[in-house]
């Protein structure tokens, strides 16, 4: 598995929330050569960064804590929460990650 696409899983997960705590220490340890392990959801998130060639927006947390993102047409800061919204179009594969 590529690490550069494993980041973006958790950048994909901090913005839509489909793993859970372990997923994401799965991550981490596959990141740094500790485990080989992976879970569906994983596997998953991967083919789909890679079918659709998805990118991370910038993001970045504010002094009140809550996780931002650039949104690249309006050039305005929105919480995560408006990721789905703004970007419908990714919607129905995301929310299946989810279950």
């Amino acid at each position: 598995m590529n690490n550069t696409i494993l980041f973006k899983i958790l950048q994909l997960d901090s913005l839509v929330s489909f793993l859970d705590w372990t997923e994401r220490v799965i991550i981490h340890k596959y990141i740094n050569n500790k485990s080989e392990e992976t879970s569906p959801k994983i596997l998953a998130a991967y083919l789909w960064i890679e079918t659709n060639e998805w990118e991370a927006p910038q993001m970045e947390y504010k002094q009140d804590r809550l996780l931002y993102f650039l949104d690249p047409d309006s050039e305005t800061w929105l919480t995560d929460e408006y990721y789905l919204k703004l970007f419908s179009e990714y919607k129905t594969e995301l929310n299946k990650l989810k279950i």
